[in-house]
């Protein structure tokens, strides 16, 4: 109250200019804190919103983080695809950004944390296996002289009430394979054959202006086209079959879990034409993905129906059974180990990002680690040992070439050379490298990157002993070495 009295007996004594010149200056430092505050704050959360859920990493290939939210608040994850970011499961509050244009931004804002999360676009969706589309890329829009060679349904039509489903569901009906759209009001609809310059897949920051008819959402930009395989089968490798019983020799597809095994038997059944088959067939068919999406998982392997045969097992007896050899898909020991810590907590114990990443500082990481590395050798060493016939292929070259690498196996599992399946089986499923990455939460379709090495300098050594144990059997059996890991592969 004195001070009050004080501060009235001031503007009566007549200094009022000298008082509001001091309440001005005042007045614009709190102005200049506050903008500074809500800058740190948009910075932050451009990196570490969401679009409605908690991250969920139910078949994560790679691993990665962002910034945690504060204590108490949901996290939100960014979603390149959107215009905005919707709060998390505990918050209703939209909150507009800007598209992320600088990688340079990218890289900087994730420096101090985890994880960051991104779009698994390697997979069909987990919750709706006949979902309208899957999210490829932004690529850039044709030229106008090459534009109906390229786009061959077409501008289908330009609203001012453009949303990605229409657009979908439209290009569905009209039976084309993948959809695009652009400047927030069209939408075209084309097939792809061969090395389409459709499929020059970009940053999808470039898309960066929102869909008219949902502006929570991204349809393309100015000079890029937001691209989406549709549901419509792609006749070049869309039949596929299940053989007669004893037609096939039982080939496995062994990896260490985590390996690309999945991805390589969808790429697989599109390449040969044949289903691949699975030693958790009795699991698998209990699933309901999984009895859809491979016919093959649902029948005994011992039938010999299936072109390969997945399994994770390294027992001697079992890779006996297996009397045409073995594709054997070996991965970076490190990036293995990280991507089965986020399937266990994440997938298995339904566990958000950030409290999986509490699992790296626990006790209790050292010793699994160790353990799990130990696994990875023994499961290469024993196929290379027993398998009577062996083809090693390693993750990152079918990431970084999978037309030269999926060739390689359909001539080891004695099916004719197609061409064009090939190539359609690459277009069906993409690398995660070749479509790059989508930061944000994408709900179940979310893959999450380490940006900090999780691995001490002990446990380096010990897992780098194994790597050249492996490499010393992979020379003695003709096949290509394992390149000079260090560690995980950070975003």
């Amino acid at each position: 109250m004195a001070g009050i009295r004080h501060l009235v007996n001031y503007i009566c004594r007549g200094r009022r200019k000298s008082l509001f010149l001091l309440l001005a200056t005042i007045g614009a430092v709190c102005f200049i804190i506050g903008r500074l505050s809500q800058a740190d704050a948009g910075f932050f959360s451009l990196f570490t919103g969401g679009n409605g859920v908690r991250a969920r990493d139910l078949g994560v290939q790679d691993v990665a983080a962002g910034r945690q939210a504060a204590p108490g608040a949901a996290p939100v994850f960014p979603d390149p695809m959107r215009n905005d970011l919707i709060r998390g499961q505990d918050g209703d509050d939209d909150v507009k950004v800007k598209s992320i244009n600088d990688k340079k931004l990218n890289i900087a804002a994730v420096k101090d944390a985890g994880y960051v999360s991104a779009l698994n676009k390697t997979w069909m969706t987990w919750k709706d296996v006949d979902s309208p589309g899957i999210y490829r890329a932004c690529v850039p829009k044709p030229p106008d002289d090459e534009m109906a060679e390229v786009v061959t349904g077409g501008l289908i039509y330009d609203t001012n009430d453009m949303t990605i489903t229409t657009c979908l569901e439209s290009c569905n009906e009209m039976g084309f394979t993948y959809a695009a759209l652009g400047k927030g009001t069209q939408c075209f609809c084309s097939d792809v054959k061969g090395n389409s310059s459709l499929l020059r897949y970009m940053d999808s920051a470039h898309c960066d202006i929102p869909c008219v008819g949902d502006k929570k959402y991204n349809c393309g930009g100015d000079k890029y086209l937001s691209l989406y395989r549709t549901r419509v089968a792609d006749t070049r490798c869309s039949h596929m079959e299940l053989k007669s019983e004893g037609s096939l020799p039982l080939i496995a597809l062994a990896s260490f879990p985590r390996s690309g095994n999945t991805w390589s038997r969808q790429l697989i059944e599109r390449a040969t034409g044949l289903y691949t088959g699975s030693y958790y067939w009795e699991h698998e068919r209990k699933q309901a993905f999984g009895s859809k999406a491979f016919p093959g998982g649902n029948v005994d392997y011992k039938l010999k129906q299936t072109i390969c045969v997945k399994s994770h097992l390294s027992l001697t007896d079992h890779i006996k059974e297996f009397e045409g050899g073995a594709v054997i898909l070996i991965r970076n020991p490190y990036s293995a180990i990280v991507a089965e810590v986020f399937r266990r907590h994440m997938f298995e114990k339904q566990q958000s990002a950030e409290e999986a990443m509490e699992y790296f500082k626990s006790k209790e990481w050292e010793a699994f680690a160790k353990a799990q590395s130990e696994k990875w050798k023994n499961m290469a060493m024993q196929w290379l040992t027993y398998a009577p016939r062996i083809l090693a292929i390693h993750y990152e070259d079918i990431q970084a070439r999978t037309y030269e690498e999926l060739t390689k196996i359909v001539k080891f599992l004695n099916v004719e050379v197609d061409p064009q399946r090939i190539m359609c089986a690459t277009h069906e499923y993409p690398s995660s490298q070749s479509t790059g990455i989508s930061l944000g939460n994408h709900g179940s379709k979310t893959r999450v990157y380490l940006t900090y090495d999780p691995f001490s300098t002990s446990l380096r050594e010990h897992i780098n002993g194994y790597i050249k144990t492996v490499n010393e059997s992979l020379a003695a059996h003709h096949q290509k070495l394992l390149q000079d890991y260090n560690s995980v592969k950070l975003f």
